[in-house]
């Protein structure tokens, strides 16, 4: 179960897809500052490797991106044009983990997830 206080922050969605055969699992959080991606791809047989990335959509350019026009014009998440940025490094180290030890728990992921956008959006915030 997702906390209301959360659900009223974010626009919360879990999807699952096949991507080149093997399966995906995509979470994001979209907020009043930006939107946070999380995508998962599950290996397709014993001793595959899992993938990931987490993404960050920002709606004004965040700091060191000022002078940069914005990553994507319109957006899929936000809509509009936005600035991007994101890191396989961390989804590795932290939410594959994370995604492994909570198994199927989506709400679990998607809350966590809302944790993540709260603090990013609020260090770009910080002065």
């Amino acid at each position: 179960m997702i906390d209301a206080e959360i659900r009223r922050r974010y626009r919360l969605k879990y999807e699952f897809a096949y991507h080149y055969g093997a399966p995906r699992h995509t979470w994001s959080a979209v907020g009043a500052k930006g939107a946070v991606h999380l995508h998962i791809t599950a290996p397709v047989k014993e001793g595959d490797p899992t993938h990931g990335g987490i993404e960050l959509h920002y709606r004004q350019p965040p700091r060191g991106m000022e002078d940069i026009p914005p990553s994507h014009d319109d957006c899929g998440l936000l809509h509009q044009p936005c600035w991007h940025d994101g890191s396989s490094l961390q989804a590795e180290e932290y939410w594959i983990p994370l995604w492994r030890q909570l198994g199927n728990d989506h709400a679990a992921m998607l809350t966590q997830l809302a944790g993540h956008a709260d603090k990013m959006f609020e260090d770009e915030d910080a002065d």
